[in-house]
């Protein structure tokens, strides 16, 4: 009963603060209801954009995979500082002095309408297939586990899936189509704050049961016996080798934090370029911290049960926290994990029936409709949407290689070929329309080939690195045979009242922030914590040519528009 009650208060104090917050907002126009009226401070940015990537599929995903290995999988969550620093330097400034609202609308300034079209669809199919799917599964497996759904409603594993998904989705539904981005954000960072206190729970009373009720001890033990698993330097062999985080990780982890709507249009809401910045160099601590909620809890898991113990590892963290906290606290911790399902998936949910709304929808039918009628329509569209995702999302179960590496590999196959197209579109200004939309779907369909088909022996992010390099450079030669002699220039009437000063603390924190992922590896290695016998078998070559890409890409670009 402890474990309901204090599930049932924090949800519904999320909720009535939301309510309070957002009920004399203006949700009748595009900017309030999308952008939140540019009003986000730093620190609701940072909370909305942690909420929304920590779904349930890294609480059960990453930690399953670390269970399973090592902690590798933590360079989904480091790696990411460097993209974020690249973004508020370079993209954000950008994206607001334009005061563009998605990223298709920002595409179509520098190539053509159909360039819109084809990466708002391609956006759509993304979210749908995979990014709320994925939340309400992930979600389901948690809540499932914690209050032990399936005996109470005398249910199979499968049916109790299908319910829970089908309850987490709309409830979900009702935050993001009525409530819009600023509801979606506040509640995200209500939600936030019960994250960073329930997983410290988790962590230290993990630590205490780990050292049989002795927190010094447990953290002995952790940092002396078995220390193999401590190892964040994956090789070959591991499910992350170390060398692709400087091939496709690198180009994901630009894709989704730089290009990914449902994660940009939080920035594209703040009030300022400081505040923007701001919330995203926040952000990048909190994902520092991740290691200790999503990753650790792993490795506490390996020495609690013993290897093997689990016959489907995404059972792990949802186990550990049933088993190890006092049940009021259970209930408080289903509710934050509650939280983080409902704000990734209403994120994403707001987030898609923006794409459909104004890069869909109001150039194709709206173009004589005011806003009210606009939004009132999409949002009609998000519930067949929101529909279709709670249908999807119970069939992940069958996906042999686990939750989070279908996320993975979906978010890929669709971000890398946007992630092309943005770059094209933000540094090449004889690169033409026709290319781009060419290139673009022969990478889609190649790359999914790949995957799906052919599967090299590789790595499947270091082919997706090969293929980006193929398709952009075919497109850049293309625009230097046939250059497009139109001279787009980048709209800069950007949003009335958003200050384009950046933040002064912007360069000193981004230092800061490299050196603490720096210092992190270092320690999670055989540098420092970690002693092993075996040696590591890292692909020099590979992370030879990922810096390469890096400068290519990034670099050169970069230093030809700022000469």
């Amino acid at each position: 009963m402890g474990t309901l009650l204090s599930f049932l208060f924090f949800t519904g104090l999320v909720g009535l603060i939301t309510y309070l917050r957002t009920r004399k907002d203006n949700l009748q126009s595009a900017k309030g209801y999308f952008l939140a009226g540019n009003s986000l401070n730093g620190w609701v940015i940072a909370g909305s954009l942690m909420l929304t990537n920590l779904s349930a599929a890294n609480f059960t995903g990453m930690t399953a995979n670390v269970y399973k290995g090592n902690l590798s999988p933590i360079a989904w969550t480091l790696t990411v500082i460097p993209v974020l620093i690249y973004f508020c330097a370079v993209l954000l400034p950008t994206f607001l002095k334009g005061g563009f609202t998605t990223i298709p609308e920002f595409l179509e300034s520098r190539f053509n309408k159909t360039t819109r079209r084809l990466i708002a669809i391609m956006f759509l199919f993304s979210y749908i297939i995979s990014a709320m799917p994925v939340a309400l599964y992930g979600g389901s497996i948690a809540i499932n586990h914690l209050f032990d759904v399936p005996q109470v409603l005398g249910l199979s594993e499968n049916a109790a899936i299908w319910i829970v998904v089908w309850v987490l989705g709309s409830i979900g539904a009702v935050y993001a189509l009525f409530g819009g981005l600023k509801g979606v954000a506040v509640s995200d960072t209500l939600n936030g704050v019960g994250l960073l206190i329930g997983g410290a729970m988790v962590f230290v009373i993990g630590v205490y049961m780990v050292g049989d009720q002795n927190f010094i001890a447990g953290a002995k033990i952790i940092l002396t016996k078995n220390t193999e698993v401590l190892d964040a330097i994956g090789d070959e062999a591991d499910g992350i080798p170390f060398s692709v985080l400087f091939t496709g990780m690198l180009l994901h982890n630009l894709y989704f934090w730089s290009t990914n709507q449902f994660i940009v249009q939080r920035t594209l809401g703040a009030r300022s370029l400081k505040e923007g910045q701001k919330g995203v160099m926040i952000a990048s601590f909190f994902k520092v911290l991740n290691i200790f909620y999503i990753a650790l809890p792993g490795v506490i898991a390996l020495h609690l049960y013993g290897p093997g113990h689990f016959e489907n590892a995404d059972f792990v963290y949802p186990t550990l926290i049933r088993d190890i906290m006092p049940s009021v606290f259970v209930g408080f911790f289903a509710a934050v994990i509650f939280g983080a399902v409902l704000s990734t998936f209403n994120s994403v949910l707001n987030s898609t029936v923006t794409i459909f709304a104004l890069d869909i929808y109001k150039p194709l039918w709206g173009k004589g409709l005011d806003d009210k009628v606009i939004i009132q329509r999409s949002k009609k569209v998000g519930v067949i949407m929101a529909a279709m995702t709670m249908t999807i999302a119970p069939f992940i179960m069958y996906f042999p290689d686990g939750i989070f590496t279908f996320m993975v590999k979906v978010d890929s196959l669709f971000g890398a070929p946007i992630l092309m197209v943005l770059l094209l579109g933000y540094f090449s200004r004889k690169t033409p329309p026709f290319a781009v939309n060419i290139c673009l779907g022969l990478f889609l369909v190649v790359y999914a080939s790949f995957m799906f088909f052919i599967q090299p022996e590789m790595h499947y992010l270091h082919y997706m690195a090969i293929l980006f390099v193929i398709f952009i450079s075919l497109a850049l030669i293309i625009g230097r045979f046939k250059p497009d002699t139109s001279k787009p220039a980048f709209r800069s009437a950007g949003p009335e009242g958003v200050d384009l000063t950046p933040w002064k603390h912007f360069k000193t924190v981004s230092i800061i922030a490299t050196l603490l992922m720096i210092g992190t590896y270092v320690l999670l290695s055989p540098l420092g914590l970690v002693e092993t016998d075996q040696p590591k078998s890292v692909n020099i070559g590979y992370i030879a040519i990922g810096l390469v890409i890096a400068f290519v890409v990034l670099g050169v670009p970069l230093l030809r528009r700022r000469a």
